[in-house]
């Protein structure tokens, strides 16, 4: 029964670090500029801002531009996909992995 309590509380605390993970992730934030279009990307994979040059917004290349804006989001979030990927794995490694909750499975 002592397990069951112990197993409970290391659950509760795996619940807890992972809440944090999240929280860390929603905060850390990366850019990808190109060709005067820059995206910010949160590692929870939130779009927060897109800021461009004025100049580049000719009606008769909207096209291009809307071409570049679209690749650039999709860098933005493959560089927060990956920088999310790799804090996870920091994370969980700092936390000891899940061994000692699963039973050393």
């Amino acid at each position: 029964m002592a397990n069951f309590f112990q197993q409970a509380k290391q659950a509760m605390e795996l619940r807890n670090k992972m809440k944090k993970i999240q929280k860390d992730l929603e905060n850390k934030v990366v850019e990808y500029e190109n060709g005067g279009v820059k995206v910010k990307v949160s590692c929870d994979m939130t779009v927060k801002e897109i800021k461009f040059d004025t100049e580049l917004v000719a009606l008769d290349k909207l096209d291009k531009f809307e071409r570049l804006i679209l690749d650039n989001t999709n860098k933005a979030l493959k560089l927060a996909k990956d920088e999310a990927a790799k804090y996870s794995q920091t994370a969980m490694r700092e936390m000891g992995g899940l061994g000692d909750l699963l039973g050393g499975m």
